[in-house]
């Protein structure tokens, strides 16, 4: 029999926090055991520890992990837009196209209930306020970069708009992650992009 091949590092790792991804999502960061992750990886529970020091910081792995992802999403779809109006619209979708691919993502990344409790839970908030931070900062800097030629842009304008947009699907992202048959990630970036537009019309012209 050929000897079993070991997989690299990066590959364990891989693996590990997408377990881990799955299992807190579905189960929150009280209900899950390093165990559980272990057993799901067919790897030691040592080897989890070694990697990631805790469960603490297995959680806060993950979500570093789902930040880049989610942010890079986001920033290539935008990126890619054809026009200032797609941004928006490509932004949208690629946010709720990221939820929808990524099922328990939502539940690691923002779900406040989580982080409520648990020694991770003072860590793992201020990581996720980060990654609304991040996003903000990604929607600002998209607000800003399709302003007319010679506007300046109002830092409070530009704040208040993210922050909305923030605020805005986050909220939805609960809903549809709830409902029992949630309009497609197109519908709904579709309507956001509709309703947000309008007002940075008045925005751009003023």
């Amino acid at each position: 029999m050929p000897p079993k091949r070991r997989r690299n590092r990066a590959a364990r790792e891989r693996e590990i926090l997408e377990a881990a991804e799955r299992i807190f999502g579905e189960r929150g960061y009280q209900g899950t055991s390093m165990d559980d992750v272990a057993a799901d990886v067919g790897v030691s529970k040592p080897l989890i520890y070694q990697y990631y020091g805790s469960k603490d910081g297995l959680f806060l792995a993950c979500l570093a992990r789902l930040r880049t992802q989610l942010l890079e999403t986001v920033a290539d779809a935008v990126m890619a837009a054809t026009d200032a109006e797609d941004v928006l619209y490509a932004g949208f979708v690629a946010w709720f196209q990221f939820l929808d691919d990524h099922p328990q993502a939502w539940s690691v990344l923002i779900d406040e209930g989580m982080l409520s409790t648990g020694p991770a839970a003072g860590p793992a908030a201020t990581a996720t306020d980060e990654v609304r931070a991040a996003f903000i900062e990604l929607i600002s800097t998209m607000v800003r970069m399709n302003l007319p030629p010679g506007r300046t842009a109002d830092d409070d304008e530009i704040e208040i708009v993210a922050q909305s947009i923030s605020g805005a699907t986050e909220r939805l992202a609960i809903w549809r992650s709830r409902a029992a048959e949630p309009p497609s990630p197109e519908k709904v970036a579709r309507t956001l992009k509709d309703l947000f537009w309008q007002g940075l019309q008045t925005l751009r012209n003023s």
